[in-house]
């Protein structure tokens, strides 16, 4: 298979993903549902290879469980899981920034304080430059306090926080003192309070995801 071919492949798994995860958080998709493979790769226009490379990738986050000459199902989507995948990422960024706050970086240090100063100057009302901006700064503390390796854990597990941004109710003003409490222990060296501030803000996160999951029907109370 040439580049090019692996190219495409990628991306059209990467589009399956994120449809069956934004069913997920849709409630287009149930803990329980049968995922029908065929039908999932017509409605995006692909083939069923993609299909299949794009489940066994959600099997592996434990999105959906793959019963051989069954089908393929959705595992419990309910608020323990929702917290279990905020856990992670805000364990594993916390590694992130502990290492970044052991070895600062001024030029790294340089660009977070400036998308932190966009960050305070966004309008309220612009979620999507609110959304880019956060994602921007975390993976600049990822790329430069993580091994490749935990890098690739981070990847792995954020496929859901676009979905999920989208129901997260909280202020503007909350946004950015969360990541200024981190910046803030970073350039003091205190990595332990840096991982700290991180885990509690996507605990916070996630606490707010599941309250208008619950509001709008998707899991139960």
């Amino acid at each position: 298979m040439n580049a090019a071919r692996r190219a495409v492949g990628t991306k059209a798994s990467a589009a399956v993903v994120d449809e069956v995860l934004g069913q997920l958080f849709s409630g287009g998709l149930r803990s329980g549902d049968r995922i029908d493979q065929d039908q999932l790769g017509q409605a995006l226009g692909i083939s069923r290879l993609p299909v299949r490379e794009a489940l066994v990738i959600l099997e592996r986050d434990g999105i959906v469980s793959m019963k051989f000459h069954r089908g393929v199902f959705v595992e419990p989507f309910d608020a323990e899981s929702i917290l279990d995948d905020f856990e992670i990422m805000g364990l594993l960024s916390g590694v992130a920034v502990r290492r970044l706050a052991a070895h600062r970086d001024p030029e790294t240090m340089a660009v977070l304080r400036g998308l932190l100063v966009q960050l305070r100057a966004t309008r309220p009302a612009e979620k999507a430059r609110i959304f880019d901006l956060v994602s921007q700064m975390m993976i600049t503390e990822h790329r430069a306090g993580g091994s490749r390796r935990l890098r690739a854990q981070l990847r792995s597990h954020a496929g859901f926080l676009p979905h999920a941004f989208e129901l997260i109710e909280r202020t503007h003003a909350a946004t950015v003192r969360a990541h200024a409490l981190v910046l803030d222990a970073i350039d003091a060296g205190d990595g332990e309070l840096a991982a700290q501030y991180r885990l509690e803000d996507f605990r916070d996160a996630g606490r707010s995801v599941i309250r208008e999951l619950r509001r709008r029907g998707v899991i139960g109370a």
